[in-house]
């Protein structure tokens, strides 16, 4: 009786929270459809805080005119770009919500995002007081409009119209509840090649909960000419893999892909669920 009045008390709680901070950083670069991020991201206000990491005035300003709360890059790397961990570090310290999650700025979402967590939280056994991740495939559209970007439908009829679902290999959100230990994870920087698998096949290694939601979860990647593998041609392209193989030697990137992660979450006739793959072959 005790328990179930504890985890009532705690149901209440999480209610009364904001469900998500959800962050990113930008750099001010015109084709990169700021304007349709900035729109979709306020969308999901206010169960979903969105904010920007940046240094730059006019994106500062550009977003917070917007409805985006707004901080600083404290600790960057190769030359310049934020370090992952302490994006989480901070945003912790400022922002109490029930999950945090950093995407991608050229990724799009719906109420598929915010649907999927509430799930997550009421209807399954999954314990969120212990380190969990949920991250999910990509849908690739290219040139995505200001019209298409405007609401959820729109994204939908987009993404199915004119989207491919991208590789297991990308993976452009990173969900989690306070209880994972960010901490503990090397100083991997964003949009550089290499931390998405690692990250994946690092939580899989220590037992952590890891969750697919690529099949709840319709995340639209704003494709440009940049193409869907801008992260291999910048500069310092291989900072992440090189800080890796100096910590651990050896890396099991593919045990890292979408198709080896344990848990999967999905709809069987109207009610969500969490499976478990056969992932034969992504031993860790």
């Amino acid at each position: 009786m005790i328990q179930a009045e504890q985890k009532n008390e705690s149901n209440e709680t999480i209610e009364r929270l904001p469900l998500l901070t959800l962050f990113t950083t930008w750099r001010d670069n015109a084709d990169k459809h700021l304007n349709n991020t900035v729109l979709n991201w306020m969308s999901l206000s206010p169960t979903v805080i969105p904010v920007i990491f940046t240094n730059d005035t006019s994106v500062a300003d550009e977003c917070s005119k917007n409805g985006f709360e707004v901080m600083p890059i404290s600790v960057s790397a190769a030359d310049g770009i934020p370090v992952l961990k302490f994006m989480y570090r901070d945003v912790m310290r400022r922002y109490n919500s029930t999950f945090y999650a950093y995407s991608n700025s050229d990724i799009l979402f719906t109420d598929t995002l915010t649907d999927t967590l509430l799930q997550i939280m009421f209807n399954t056994t999954i314990d969120l007081s212990k380190p969990t991740l949920v991250v999910g495939q990509r849908t690739n559209v290219d040139s995505v409009t200001l019209t298409e970007a405007g609401n959820w439908y729109n994204i939908t009829v987009t993404a199915k119209t004119r989207g491919k679902l991208f590789t297991g290999w990308a993976e452009d959100y990173f969900i989690t509840p306070r209880a994972y230990p960010w901490r503990d994870i090397a100083k991997v920087v964003i949009g550089r090649r290499a931390y998405d698998n690692w990250l994946v096949y690092y939580s899989r290694k220590l037992n952590y909960t890891v969750i697919d939601a690529t099949k709840t979860i319709l995340a639209v990647h704003q494709t440009t000419k940049a193409g869907n593998h801008e992260g291999h041609t910048h500069k310092n392209k291989d900072y992440n893999h090189n800080l890796l193989v100096k910590m651990y030697q050896r890396i099991k990137y593919g045990a890292g892909e979408t198709r080896c992660i344990e848990n999967y979450i999905h709809y069987v006739n109207g009610t969500f669920t969490v499976s478990r793959r056969n992932n034969t072959g992504c031993a860790v």
